[in-house]
């Protein structure tokens, strides 16, 4: 092996030196509180004795005869009772400091706790957007809800629901649910029945549901942020889709959930196009 130069053997020197020296440092501060306690705690022995002390020989220079040195000392019963109350008072301020602590204990461990809420939720939103991303092939477009709708329909009576007027004709008792103006409505029950249970459909419908209620539990203060996550995974046609079959379930009760209002949005805009 080759010989090492004197400024390399010098570099490593310092380089050992600067690590042994932090180590220190590290330990330092770590000791710091055990230091902190003893220097207080060698203080206070140094004033109990100093005060001892000087009582002493303040009694050595004041009293002449000894044999009154207990009426002397007995004066002092003041300063025992003095002590004691602060004695008492210490340990007052040292359960209240004690309590407080517990307190705050407590308010840290009610973070952690929601904090752990908080992530569980959120793992659990983010597995059922995996498998509403899974529940289907591809998104859903304007011609599959169509023939969703047709497929649904196809034997109800008075409705060829194999012709294009399948859709529309949902349409209407959709529109006339949440006008107030109809009073029967042969499609959206059946509807309601067999989207549920349609092979395309019914995993997409039940995984949203589960999508959804996850999304308003993450953060009830605010419900929306991640719904709109859910939103956004999904197609116009889809959240049309979903809004018929929610009035088809709730009637004109949906439009209390502002989930099924934001759903509406894609619904107005595809509406025609059914």
């Amino acid at each position: 092996m080759a010989a090492r130069s004197p400024r390399a053997k010098d570099a490593d020197s310092e380089k050992m030196n600067s690590a042994n020296g932090s180590h220190g440092h590290a330990n330092g501060a770590e000791s710091t509180p055990d230091r902190v306690t003893w220097s207080l705690f060698l203080k206070a022995a140094l004033l109990v004795t100093i005060i001892w002390a000087a009582s002493a020989l303040m009694l050595v220079l004041t009293v002449n005869d000894f044999s009154k040195s207990g009426t002397f000392g007995d004066s002092f019963g003041v300063l025992n009772t003095l002590f004691s109350g602060l004695a008492f008072a210490g340990i007052i301020v040292t359960v209240k400091m004690q309590n407080d602590e517990m307190r705050e204990q407590r308010k840290e461990l009610q973070k952690q706790k929601k904090a752990a809420q908080v992530y569980h939720r959120e793992r659990m939103f983010l597995l059922l957007m995996e498998e509403l991303k899974k529940s289907r092939e591809h998104r859903l477009t304007i011609a599959d809800v169509r023939l969703v709708v047709r497929e649904c329909l196809c034997d109800v009576p008075a409705l060829n629901a194999r012709s294009s007027e399948a859709g529309q004709a949902l349409v209407r008792e959709v529109e006339g649910v949440l006008a107030g103006t109809l009073t029967e409505t042969p499609l959206l029950p059946v509807f309601g029945r067999r989207i549920h249970r349609h092979e395309r459909c019914e995993v997409f419908i039940k995984t949203f549901r589960q999508a959804a209620e996850s999304a308003k539990k993450i953060d009830p203060a605010n419900k929306t942020e991640y719904y709109d996550i859910v939103c956004n995974s999904m197609s116009d046609a889809e959240e049309a889709l979903l809004f018929m079959c929610a009035v088809a379930r709730y009637g004109t009760q949906a439009l209390n959930e502002p989930q099924v209002v934001k759903l509406r949005e894609s619904y107005d805009e595809i509406r025609d196009r059914l």
